[in-house]
């Protein structure tokens, strides 16, 4: 077998720098392990007849020195399947409906028909497309058992079960789940996880176990204010069902180990710079130039890794910090210790109104003030409009809150739905899942303008 891959390779038509197909690919070509495929590469590499880059993939010719990087062009079907990854990873593309026309997609990406029919029929071969007749593909949508109807969202709850959830994007996610889980005539069984006890209680309040659960296809897991979630995901790891993680914390912070775990999936949505590159992109279309970040819960990863994607761009950044609070969080636990339970989202407003106050004091004149999060953006649009600040310029904020619908200032949307659907994709489609080789998954917003 293996002497057939190689002679089947050295037949083929390669290029210099060409990039060959995935080890997968030629698994499912060839009918061959994983082992032998390696082998045949490793045995054309040792002759110098192709190269491997690591996270990029095995490429046709000896590797390249830095007189010929040239030959390192990527291919224009890798090109377009990139485009394609990202029109999956912002929510282009629905795991439900077929692909847009063939005339459409050649529009969008600007590219032959030959090409783009190339690339879904490469998608079609790896097993991530179907097609009906010569040109309607869609998403592969493998079959249920009827028997298991179940799903199970694990979510923090406190020692009685109960669930609260803290932000407007944990009960958008929520409320997305069960849509989600509804339109695909599943149930959801939600488990409340107790990070003081390790316990899991049902939404009855009622002590249970994660692994009695026998009809459940999958698991969603929130781990939104988790703050050990490695114990979370260590108490899950012994099952062996596909797994969705909404991993909320930083990237850096994920052990390899659970990125090999079979059939997980990590999502992120808001960590990482991405969020800050798009920010910057869109203020650099509108003609910004100069731009001042604001945050007063930067000593926060997000927020930092927000300001690096600014950064990254064309435009002049200017920054005012306060590296004392993470997240807004940290001012209701501060009001916590000062008032009753009933004052506490009052008084925590008030203090980081008074906060934001004396930040914006000596605010250098900029296009655009970039806030780290709609709830800055909102009570400086308040501070200018009752006259306590000098009057703002243009305002964007993250979250796409509906206060920036009310108070109509532009918003970074984290893109939740798309999230959501991801997700119970990852659970049903398994293997066949699109681009299945990686493991943590950006899903990408963009700017809501108001």
């Amino acid at each position: 077998m293996k002497s057939s891959i190689i002679e089947a390779l050295l037949n083929g038509k390669h290029k210099s720098g060409e990039q060959l197909p995935s080890v997968r690919q030629m698994m499912r070509v060839f009918d061959a392990s994983s082992g032998t495929v390696q082998r045949a590469l490793k045995d054309l590499s040792s002759q110098g007849i192709l190269h491997s880059i690591p996270s990029k993939g095995t490429f046709w010719g000896p590797r390249p020195t830095l007189t010929n990087l040239s030959t390192l062009a990527v291919s224009p079907l890798e090109t377009l399947r990139q485009q394609f990854l990202k029109d999956w990873r912002s929510g282009f593309f629905l795991p439900d409906k077929d692909l847009p026309s063939l005339k459409e997609l050649k529009t969008r990406y600007h590219v032959s028909k030959t090409l783009l029919r190339n690339l879904l029929l490469q998608e079609q071969a790896a097993g991530t497309l179907e097609r009906v007749g010569r040109s309607r593909f869609f998403f592969k949508s493998p079959l249920i058992s009827e028997s298991k109807t179940e799903v199970l969202l694990i979510t923090r709850c406190n020692p009685w079960g109960e669930f609260f959830p803290e932000s407007e994007r944990e009960l958008d996610f929520i409320r997305l789940i069960y849509r989600t889980a509804a339109a695909r005539r599943l149930k959801l069984r939600l488990l409340g996880y107790n990070e003081s006890s390790g316990r899991w209680i049902d939404r009855h309040g009622v002590r249970t176990k994660v692994d009695t659960h026998k009809n459940a296809i999958g698991i969603i897991v929130s781990t939104l204010l988790i703050q050990k979630p490695l114990k979370l995901l260590s108490a899950l790891a012994s099952l062996s069902l596909p797994t969705s993680i909404w991993w909320e914390h930083p990237e850096n912070a994920l052990p390899k180990t659970f990125l090999k775990q079979k059939e997980w999936a990590f999502f992120n949505s808001t960590f990482g710079t991405m969020p800050g590159i798009i920010v910057g992109r869109f203020l650099t279309e509108k003609g910004h130039q100069q731009v001042t970040y604001i945050s007063p819960f930067h000593s926060s990863s997000w927020s930092k890794d927000r300001l690096k994607g600014l950064q990254t761009g064309e435009l002049t950044i200017s920054s005012i910090l306060d590296s004392k609070m993470a997240s807004p969080w940290d001012y209701r636990e501060l009001a916590r210790k000062r008032v009753p339970k009933h004052a506490v989202e009052l008084t925590a407003k008030s203090l980081l109104r008074q906060k934001l106050k004396l930040m914006i004091k000596n605010a250098p004149k900029t296009d655009a003030w970039v806030c780290v999060n709609d709830e800055v953006a909102a009570i400086l649009i308040e501070l200018s409009n009752a006259k306590e600040i000098s009057a703002s310029p243009y305002i964007l904020g993250f979250d796409n809150s509906a206060e920036s619908y009310l108070l109509q200032f532009d918003s970074f949307d984290f893109n939740t739905e798309a999230l959501a659907l991801q997700m119970f994709y990852h659970i049903s489609a398994r293997q066949s899942e699109p681009f299945s080789a990686k493991r943590f998954r950006d899903v990408l917003g963009h700017v809501v303008e108001k």
